[in-house]
């Protein structure tokens, strides 16, 4: 098949686009705000830790499956522990976030590297039973991966007077990169594995996370929720369950986050069977897995880098970014019920895939701007609970991969229906930025006569 010719394609294609919008993006970021050395320093520190937790993530994920099957489990046993850890994520997650908010968003940085270090750790176990305290442990690390850090990220980047039009670009690099740390990790995996056996990656990805935990303790500082310190947990989740109901711009957030990370997740699950199913039996060679996934991470870069230019250069709405690539990921995942073809099978799953580039930077700013400081990790937690449900429930159940694929595209499709509701950029952020950058400006100008 055309698979290394297909990587090889979206390479070249994602270095074009590169060169392509570089020019526009420095026009675009010079009529801007200059936040000068300063963020540049800040969005290094921050892009460093947030690739190394993820290197740790991803070189988990392409043997996660293989070392449960090499102790010998049957599919239903490794389903549940898979589960386990989704449950966990809805049910923990919630607590975790609005804990964090509460006592520092720093120390439960911290408490992720630890959490996840021990679940690798205990992964090297082939008892079943402990094998579910590690997914439990896996679960909670997510919640905190994916809500925490941007946590204080945001808060961070506000507090040091960064102007809130470099937060797009901020998420837009982090997820290009996290596509570069993808296919780094999955390739260094593999080398472990061929070297040191299917445990080392599970190894290596706790060196990661206690490097990742070194740089936290030496150059990040503490932030809260403004008003954390004043309340308990339990009055957090209220707060950020008010917020919710009454604002009709966080529940439509809440909701795209829900319905299309719920299909993502699925869709990680379906990809490798779907592509089988179709695969020629007479073709004595088996499916270059690893370079179908390069592919697809190659495709979230080229993701990455579209938004970048939709959000920026073109100034395109959330919402019109949001519908476009809801509808887009709706019709690649519904396809596979029409198409008995392998190859053209991966090819709306690699368009899928650059749904999720786009998807990923969107989501980011979308809750920087619509969620306050105070719950920004409980409210994103909360997100999460639908989100494990629906996939959990849909794993359990008893239909077939296809009609799970339905499932997702509808699930997706939904999603753009709720996405003419998400927040667009109104004109007085857009005065303000222009106020920021004016103010910049004159600053810049004080300081060089002083200088002169």
């Amino acid at each position: 098949m055309l698979y290394k010719e297909t990587f090889i394609l979206l390479i070249v294609l994602c270095a074009i686009l590169i060169f392509w919008f570089r020019d526009a993006k420095k026009v675009s970021i010079n009529l801007q705000t200059d936040n000068g050395k300063g963020y540049n320093y800040f969005r290094f520190n921050y892009l460093i830790i947030y690739f190394l937790v993820m290197a740790g993530d991803w070189l988990q994920g392409p043997y996660i499956y293989a070392i449960y099957k090499s102790y010998g489990f049957e599919l239903n046993e490794i389903a549940i522990l898979f589960v386990t850890g989704f449950l966990s994520s809805g049910i923990f997650g919630t607590i975790i976030g609005s804990a964090a908010d509460k006592f520092g968003r720093k120390k439960f940085c911290l408490l992720f590297t630890l959490l996840y270090s021990s679940a690798c750790f205990i992964i090297l176990s082939s008892n079943f039973y402990i094998l579910l305290i590690g997914r439990i442990l896996g679960g909670i690390s997510t919640s905190l991966l994916f809500s925490v850090f941007e946590a204080w990220m945001v808060s961070e980047h506000f507090s040091r007077g960064f102007s809130s039009s470099s937060l797009s670009n901020t998420f837009s690099k982090a997820t290009f990169g996290n596509g570069l740390v993808a296919i780094f990790s999955g390739l260094f995996a593999n080398w472990l594995v061929e070297r040191h056996g299917i445990s080392s990656p599970f190894l290596a990805a706790i060196g990661f996370f206690v490097t990742a935990a070194m740089v936290i303790i030496l150059t990040w500082k503490e932030n809260y929720g403004s008003d954390s310190k004043n309340t308990n947990t339990f009055q957090n989740l209220l707060q950020a369950l008010n917020v919710i109901k009454n604002d009709s711009r966080v529940l439509a957030i809440g909701a795209v986050q829900s319905l299309y990370e719920a299909s993502m997740y699925i869709f990680v699950f379906l990809w490798a069977p779907l592509l089988e199913s179709q695969h020629d039996i007479s073709n004595e060679s088996n499916l270059p897995f690893g370079m179908i996934f390069a592919s697809f991470m190659v495709a979230i870069m080229i993701g990455s880098l579209l938004y970048g230019h939709l959000s920026g250069p073109m100034n395109i709405s959330f919402p019109d970014i949001a519908s476009g690539t809801f509808i887009i990921a709706s019709i690649s995942l519904i396809l596979p019920l029409f198409i008995e073809n392998e190859f053209s099978l991966f090819i709306f799953f690699t368009i899928f895939e650059v749904t999720c580039g786009l998807y990923f930077p969107l989501i980011g700013t979308l809750r920087a701007k619509a969620i306050s400081e105070d719950i920004r990790a409980t409210v994103g937690n909360l997100f999460r609970v639908p989100l494990n449900l629906i996939v959990a429930f849909i794993l359990i159940s008893d239909i077939s991969i296809l009609e799970q694929c339905l499932l997702c595209s509808f699930l997706l499709f939904i999603a753009f229906i709720w996405s003419f509701w998400l927040p667009m950029e109104s004109s007085s952020s857009k005065k303000s930025a222009k106020t920021v950058a004016k103010i910049a400006k004159i600053k810049k100008t004080l300081e060089k006569q002083r200088s002169d």
